[in-house]
């Protein structure tokens, strides 16, 4: 059996030599110079904690519920593509973790596994459908529609990609083309396979490069998820907010929760660190509708301050990726047992018996201090 690490910080450390080398730029790259990729971890470090002493602490509880539903963690699962390359189980495995841990799984539109495979490999916990505005919508409807038989429980729009991000340190590396065809040929193309050929779609590559234009509608305005929202009843969640003008028009455009994010830093370089646009989101939209967040969580005192600062859950994405390919299943399970007993820690420190008592006054920005 493999040695448990100790840290997220410890399975990065070991992750570059569990996967092929262009799988890791894959993983790790952010867009243009990685301004906000390097900011998503550093915004958190600005932020002091202040904590309350001498309270009962003697026991803690930290379930949550999101849309209605209970989880026992609010750390959940970002939407990451292509498992397949840090582990052959991909993301079935990283969905029986998250039913073990008892948490919500958001399963990415790249995925190398269908959605209807890992419904049927984990019936049980709580499950979302990452999902794109295609520039067919009939595609964009039955995927809406399969994820509806397949028992999902909502569905996660990416709103803020309508084209792929900068990534320089991937997109530019020689071999890349040899190794993306290897993405399709060993792991599949999961939920996206069957829309490849009649649907106006084209291939997902060309020449080994990327192409974006048959999943991202460029002409996609508030209207289309409006159209969106009168086609399912399921929770329709916006993945990609960072201002209060777009969360406010997230809501009234029929969303039932946004997530705080800048695609981990892979999308529009130099816009501010999710946690940095969290306190405005909440503000906007807050005592409306649910407001989650994305982007630079490495430990359980990140996600306490998240917590603090308004988030009702964190999601992570690459820490997944860290534990996933370092033992599979086992792996991205201890990400998530980790994160959780360092939130349990902090909380104790910090005074809280549960998630309800973490509020905005424990968390100041550093400045708070630097008068002194």
């Amino acid at each position: 059996m493999t040695d448990k690490l100790a840290s997220v910080a410890e399975y990065e450390n070991v992750f570059k030599g569990r996967v092929h080398e262009i799988a890791w730029l894959y993983y790790v790259s952010g867009s243009d110079e990685e301004i906000t990729l390097e900011q998503n971890r550093n915004a958190f470090k600005r932020l002091r904690l202040r904590p309350r002493v001498l309270q009962d602490v003697s026991s803690i509880d930290v379930s949550a519920s999101l849309l209605g539903q209970r989880v026992d963690i609010p750390i959940c699962i970002a939407p990451t593509a292509w498992q397949g390359l840090a582990h052959p189980d991909a993301e079935v495995a990283t969905a029986k973790a998250a039913e073990k841990v008892g948490t919500c799984m958001i399963l990415s539109l790249h995925a190398n596994k269908s959605l209807e495979e890992v419904r049927e490999k984990t019936p049980k916990g709580l499950k979302w459908l990452n999902l794109y505005l295609f520039p067919n919508r009939t595609v964009t409807l039955d995927l809406v529609r399969r994820t509806e038989n397949a028992n999902y429980n909502g569905l996660v729009v990416t709103i803020d990609n309508p084209s792929l991000g900068n990534l320089i340190k991937f997109h530019h590396r020689k071999g890349i083309s040899i190794y993306s065809r290897r993405v399709n040929d060993y792991h599949g193309n999961g939920h996206l396979e069957k829309y490849l050929k009649g649907y106006d779609m084209g291939p997902l590559r060309q020449n080994g490069r990327p192409v974006d234009i048959s999943i991202r509608d460029r002409a996609a305005t508030w209207q289309y998820f409006d159209w969106l929202r009168s086609q399912t009843d399921l929770p329709i969640i916006a993945k990609g907010v960072l201002t209060a003008e777009d969360a406010i028009l997230a809501v009234n455009n029929g969303a039932n929760a946004v997530i705080v994010s800048n695609h981990g830093g892979r999308g529009l370089d130099s816009v501010p660190a999710s946690i940095e646009a969290l306190p405005e989101v909440v503000r906007a939209i807050g005592d409306r509708v649910e407001v989650y967040i994305d982007g630079g969580i490495r430990n359980g005192i990140d996600v306490f301050k998240a917590l603090a600062l308004g988030a009702k859950a964190v999601f992570v994405g690459r820490p997944i990726l860290y534990g996933l390919a370092h033992s599979g299943e086992d792996g991205a399970k201890q990400i998530l047992e980790i994160l959780k007993s360092e939130l349990i820690r902090t909380m104790r420190f910090a005074g809280c018996r549960s998630l309800s008592d973490i509020v905005p006054s424990f968390v100041v920005h550093e400045s708070h201090y630097a008068k002194l």
